[in-house]
């Protein structure tokens, strides 16, 4: 089974080191519409994602900023549950999980993680 997952950051990505690599944890709340409550939910996901080198790392820390929109996916997902203040919070993790889209208010233009592989067109169109 594959999750994917896009969202808009409330906080920015909590960092830590992971040997190697720096680690980037993302918390995304997706709204809903509860038709049994007749009132809005939201259904929480966690993430980790991981970078290596230099480059990868600054770009993650730049775009994985409070009011980004981030898409993760991962490889399936499991169920957590913690205590909360108000009683247990429930979260899904997204396991294997990968940076996908992101857009992130500071910058220009939506950026994907994914490297293009599409030649740039240089000739007019025929018609």
């Amino acid at each position: 089974m594959s999750i994917s997952v896009t969202g808009k950051l409330n906080k920015a990505a909590h960092q830590f080191d992971a040997g190697e690599s720096k680690g980037f944890g993302v918390r995304i709340g997706v709204k809903f519409y509860n038709r049994e409550t007749k009132s809005d939910e939201y259904t929480n996901y966690e993430a980790a994602v991981f970078a290596r080198g230099d480059k990868q790392i600054s770009f993650y820390s730049s775009v994985l900023v409070a009011g980004a929109v981030v898409e993760v996916k991962g490889t399936g997902c499991q169920i957590k549950t913690f205590q909360g203040d108000n009683g247990p919070v429930n979260s899904i993790a997204i396991l294997d999980s990968k940076l996908g889209y992101v857009f992130a208010p500071e910058t220009a233009a939506p950026q994907s993680n994914a490297a293009s592989t599409a030649a740039p067109i240089t000739e007019d169109i025929p018609f």
